[in-house]
């Protein structure tokens, strides 16, 4: 079976979609990786452990 060729017209159309989708990707992608970890869980890339908050000073009692 012979295939015609893609014409000019169908070969701009897939090489503008194509391109549109990877600049899509990689802002969401680039636009992630500025994100501060807070949305990120124990386990992801990139966490990290929270600091351990220093105890307020508890009031003894006599």
């Amino acid at each position: 079976m012979n295939k015609p060729k893609k014409s000019k017209v169908e070969w701009i159309v897939i090489i503008c979609l194509a391109a549109l989708f990877g600049a899509i990707w990689l802002f969401a992608h680039w636009n992630l990786s500025r994100q501060p970890p807070h949305h990120k869980g124990p386990g992801s890339v990139g966490y990290e452990d929270p600091a351990t908050q220093p105890q307020s000073p508890t009031k003894e009692i006599k």
